[in-house]
């Protein structure tokens, strides 16, 4: 009896082990959401029809103009997207979410709504952010160093103090 038992945990081991042995292949990065034509570089272009596309996805009424229910409708709805695709899902902080509506940054006038030429007006500010050659296109070095820039804007935000920022690869 023993020898069944300890010849079942060695095999039971060795299968385990085995599977936990086997890694899935690498899978390629995603490309850029802006990147229409797949081709590795996003342009201005690019960005202003992604920029309308997401636009008229959050303008439900379609009346030209998105509310602060409207952005939050959408935000919903993407968070139950992410939860049902399995994705891990930030836990909001305590006392709710940090935006319930729209910021100031989204919403530059205040009048409480966000025109579809504020929307791309605000798309362009980040491309051309992100634009460092100014060339008029993103490319994998620039993204890249936009991602880099975040998390060293995100670090000293957290922090409360200003760092050094270490300079991105050109």
């Amino acid at each position: 009896m023993r020898k069944t038992v300890l010849t079942l945990m060695l095999v039971a081991s060795a299968i385990t082990s085995a599977a936990s042995a086997q890694t899935a292949p690498a899978t390629p990065r995603p490309p850029m959401r802006q990147d229409a034509n797949h081709d590795g570089v996003s342009t201005r272009a690019e960005a202003i029809a992604q920029a309308d596309a997401r636009f008229a996805q959050m303008d439900t009424d379609h009346d030209g103009r998105i509310t602060a229910g409207e952005m939050r409708a959408y935000r919903e709805a993407l968070h139950d997207r992410m939860v049902a695709s399995g994705r891990d899902v930030p836990v909001p902080p305590p006392g709710g979410r940090k935006h319930d509506g729209m910021g100031r940054r989204m919403d530059p006038n205040g009048d409480g709504s966000v025109t579809r030429d504020e929307f791309e007006a605000r798309a362009l500010k980040r491309f051309d952010r992100m634009d460092a050659n100014h060339d008029g296109t993103i490319d994998a070095t620039e993204r890249a160093n936009a991602a880099e820039m975040r998390h060293v804007d995100r670090r000293e935000r957290r922090d409360g103090g200003t760092q050094p920022a270490p300079t991105p690869a050109q």
